[in-house]
């Protein structure tokens, strides 16, 4: 199978789970309060741009997939795959006091968000250097 025809599902993904974000923090600042993307939500974005440039426009002008654009593409699978477990690190799930630990304002990025976010970077890496020798 083609790995131009994983681009659009991965596409729409990327993009439900941002305007999701979104949604959320236009509700979250009509209440007053402070709003912000977390930075899964910055790996989601720069993700989607990676994956626009170098698995749709870089192909329109080549006429066809590269090895940077396979390595691309599973590189923002694995990050699409672990944004629900980076979110719910967010917000502390993993946790039985979740946000209750906080005091006033919640921190940009949590212990657990951290962890996560760290081993799905290390995972996507890891990925991404087996894709792109395996190309």
């Amino acid at each position: 199978m083609p790995q131009q025809s994983f681009v659009p599902v991965l596409i729409a993904l990327q993009l439900a789970a941002f305007g999701w974000r979104i949604n959320r923090e236009i509700t979250v600042g009509d209440q007053d309060r402070k709003t912000w993307m977390p930075v899964c939500d910055h790996i989601n974005i720069i993700s989607l741009l990676a994956v626009i440039i170098t698995c749709v426009v870089v192909p329109l002008g080549t006429g066809g997939f590269n090895r940077y654009a396979t390595t691309v593409l599973a590189v923002a699978y694995i990050f699409i795959g672990f944004h629900p477990v980076n979110m719910a690190a967010h917000y502390r799930l993993f946790s039985r006091q979740g946000r209750n630990v906080y005091t006033g304002d919640y921190p940009y990025i949590t212990g657990q968000e951290i962890f996560t976010v760290i081993v799905s970077i290390t995972i996507a890496t890891v990925a991404g250097i087996y894709v792109y020798h395996s190309y």
